[in-house]
């Protein structure tokens, strides 16, 4: 028997009538294990995910008693946000109707004419025990609200505990245990990115919503809810934010959003970046620039100044938790690949010339014994080798920017982008960290730090009159060797 229409279910209160959008309704009356929604602000993800509760305890069996019992946790990051948001959208729909425990944050509904008696736990991730918390509940079904705030376990833990109740010896058990979360987008090394859009399991689904906005700064005119939104909500509401919150909040885009403050502002995407396809070649002749970063994240970034003058960034390698020595077999074998026959050179952090990286060998020797051709850059000093690449950006030849990035480089581009930052400090105001984070980001940025920093684009050289007319004659880079054969 199929299940009833959502529409007889529907709380009509005397103020309020709810029209789900078509992603919306489609999510809604979904009862695979797993679903997520993910759209724009705005959209209707959080009513449309109360309704699917509304609409779930109300297709409950009876218990031997007659009454539809359910009991469901609604999870969100923080306890602020969860009463200012979350149970704040649940009482404005329900209101009387939702009997409020706030001492434990607990709610019940009640439907005497259609006998539903369902519980609601709303529960916080504040803290890390109460992540274990959520393995002790005896759950019909979870609601995660703004799933890209909370750890993954969350999902895992909560899905172990559905369909514990109602119980069998009441008579019933669970006619639809599931778990469903919504959530704005979110950067491509997001767990749930790679959840959801990588490597979906069999019970899990995903709706994904229209952009609210368009490349052109256009609104969608297939854009969800819109007729609950003021007139100028994805227009003059939009001003004075930063590109990369419209493309995410907005737009629909899987990109980083920022935290902290980018070290490179000065980077733009749109215009330092350019595609793999349209680059030609590295010519032969001229030697590759390539700046290297080892740690537990290694990176080395491979570039070239190309007939114009540009410094052109086009590969990259970048792995995660292996040493110097394997690191440096990696980049080997991969340079004898692609570019064997390039003379080279690698320049690496001051650091690498200090033994405790490799047994009692440096990152240098071990490197150069190796048969790659690396240097220490002259300095690793932040202000300097910053300023350094920030300069390039913000330089033109020939109307085209003097450091330009191959789309190939996603990791490079993710930290320019805002993923390499400046740490919030956890004070009043807007204040941030002297230097750049240590994270996920900083080692290939580092690499092409070392790059322009090994080929003469240390503070020292920016003020000088030789560097200036370096720049403008688009001389090569002549140094390096390559592999022996």
């Amino acid at each position: 028997m199929s299940k009833p229409e959502f529409s007889m279910y529907e709380p009509q209160p005397d103020d309020m009538i709810y029209n789900p959008s078509p992603t919306v309704n489609n999510f809604l009356q979904d009862f695979t294990f797993v679903t997520l929604i993910i759209g724009a602000i705005g959209s209707g993800k959080t009513l449309g995910s109360i309704m699917k509760w509304y609409y779930l305890i109300h297709l409950q069996e009876p218990d031997k008693n007659g009454w539809k019992r359910t009991r469901t946790v609604v999870i969100r990051n923080t306890t602020v946000e969860l009463k200012d948001t979350t149970i704040k959208s649940f009482v404005e729909w329900f209101g009387d109707d939702l009997v409020m425990n706030w001492s434990n944050l607990s709610a019940v509904y009640e439907d005497e004419e259609d006998k539903v008696h369902a519980e609601i736990l709303f529960r916080a991730l504040d803290k890390p025990q109460d992540m274990k918390k959520l393995l002790s509940l005896e759950i019909t079904y979870a609601y995660l609200n703004e799933l890209r705030e909370l750890p993954q376990a969350a999902l895992y833990n909560v899905t172990s505990r559905l369909g514990r109740y109602p119980s069998p010896t009441m008579g019933v058990k669970a006619t639809h245990p599931c778990a469903w979360a919504d959530s704005n987008a979110f950067d491509q090394e997001h767990w749930v990115y790679k959840l959801f859009l990588e490597n979906i399991p069999s019970n899990h689904k995903l709706f994904l919503q229209p952009p609210a906005m368009l490349d052109d700064g256009s609104i969608n005119p297939d854009a969800e809810n819109l007729e609950n939104l003021p007139d100028e909500y994805y227009g003059e509401y939009m001003l004075g934010k930063p590109q990369d919150w419209v493309d995410v909040m907005a737009k629909v885009k899987f990109i980083p959003l920022q935290t902290g403050k980018p070290v490179y502002p000065e980077y733009n995407d749109r215009v330092h970046c350019i595609d793999e396809k349209e680059i030609r070649p590295p010519d032969v002749s001229i030697a590759l620039i390539c700046g290297g970063e080892n740690g537990r994240t290694s990176a080395v970034v491979f570039g070239q100044v190309d007939a114009m003058g540009r410094l052109v960034v086009f590969d990259e390698i970048v792995s995660d938790d292996v040493g110097a020595m394997e690191f440096g077999k990696y980049v080997k074998s991969m340079m004898q690949s692609d570019y064997g026959q390039y003379r080279h050179m690698i320049w690496l952090d001051i650091a690498a010339g200090s033994r405790g990286q490799v047994t009692d060998h440096t990152q240098l020797k071990v490197w150069n014994k190796l048969g790659l051709n690396c240097k220490l850059v002259p300095t690793n000093k932040p202000d300097i080798v910053v300023e350094a690449v920030k300069a390039m950006f913000n330089t033109l030849i020939h109307g085209q920017p003097a450091l330009v990035i191959s789309s190939k480089c996603k990791n490079l581009r993710k930290g320019l982008n805002g993923g390499y930052q400046f740490k919030r400090v956890n004070v009043s105001g807007e204040k941030y960290a002297e230097k750049p984070d240590k994270g996920k980001y900083s080692h290939v940025c580092n690499a092409l730090e070392y790059l322009v920093n090994g080929m003469g684009g240390g503070k020292e050289l920016l003020s000088s009159s030789k560097f200036r007319a370096l720049s403008k004659s688009g001389k090569q880079f002549s140094g390096g060797r390559a592999f022996k054969r």
